[in-house]
């Protein structure tokens, strides 16, 4: 890519992709259509075992679709994908993802001053299962009450369904030489006064995903990370991680429902998911405390397979 195409573009996206054969299509039919008129690049990052990086260089061509090791973990892919990017914003999903026609518009829009992180809800499709209930209710349910309002500043926001300044992305994945962990990115841009935002016209739907070993696994690693990097940077004690563990999915049961009981179908749906929900807090919470006492996964920081 020549600079003078590297200055047109505005916008970057990288979609982390593990076992996403069943919505890839539809993901980046709809982001084509979302990016309409943007001086736009779109990124696929695959780890899948499952035909999905076929389908995605049918749509996107070779070069635009990096095929990684099935197993490499989803920061892993985005920090593989934000390291091609070239956009003054970049913006993250995976493809389980469905955005609407106003996507991308609603989240540059609101990358303003010191404003570097912006994401939009994230609902279900109607091909949701039980298990992607599961996983919706798990990683997304922290939003759900803040989601509602035009423009709410937050202390975190969903990765999957965010856009960030490219500029400071592409930096911390160059500093930190691991893979673009939401929470630890979102700690270090407060820690030099800047904010984050959840925004109303950014939707992402969220779909069929994975098998549930696939994200069985993928949950205790993500845990392992979390577990590790509290306990070296001094969040909190390794003991003290280990200790809570047994507790630890009643507790995110508990806060869960504190946020969908006031709704008759979100009360439902997390009721009827529960078991897979406890399942998978259950190997977030091992990973944590195996994290906590023997450190991150880095036999899952995995380079491309191809590119």
């Amino acid at each position: 890519m020549s600079s003078e195409q590297r200055e047109r573009i505005e916008v970057s996206v990288v979609v982390a992709s593990v076992e996403s054969v069943h919505s890839i299509g539809r993901c980046l039919d709809a982001m084509t259509a979302a990016l309409a008129g943007i001086a736009a690049e779109v990124f696929v990052i695959d780890a899948s075992s499952d035909g999905t990086a076929d389908i995605a260089e049918q749509k996107l061509g070779r070069e635009r679709v990096v095929r990684c090791v099935p197993g490499t973990l989803t920061p892993d892919l985005w920090a593989i994908g934000i390291a091609r990017t070239t956009g003054r914003i970049v913006a993250l999903t995976t493809g389980h993802f469905v955005v609407g026609p106003t996507w991308i518009g609603s989240l540059s829009s609101a990358l303003v001053e010191r404003r570097l992180g912006v994401a939009g809800r994230v609902d279900l499709r109607d091909d949701a299962t039980v298990i992607d209930w599961a996983v919706f209710y798990l990683r997304y349910s922290d939003f759900l009450e803040a989601s509602g309002l035009p423009l709410a500043e937050v202390r975190g926001i969903p990765a999957d369904n965010a856009a960030y300044d490219g500029d400071a992305a592409r930096q911390f994945v160059r500093a930190s030489g691991d893979g673009f962990w939401e929470v630890e990115f979102h700690r270090q841009l407060h820690g030099r006064g800047q904010t984050l935002a959840l925004v109303s016209g950014a939707t992402g739907w969220y779909g069929r995903s994975f098998p549930f070993r696939t994200i069985l696994e993928h949950r205790f690693h993500h845990g392992r990370h979390a577990g590790a990097w509290r306990a070296r940077t001094g969040d909190r004690p390794a003991a003290a991680i280990v200790l809570a563990s047994p507790a630890v999915p009643i507790l995110l049961a508990a806060r869960t429902w504190s946020r969908v009981r006031a709704s008759v179908a979100h009360r439902r749906r997390f009721i009827r998911s529960l078991p897979a929900f406890l399942a998978l807090g259950a190997a977030w919470a091992v990973g944590e405390a195996v994290g906590a006492l023997t450190g991150a996964p880095a036999a899952r920081r995995t380079a491309p397979a191809s590119a």
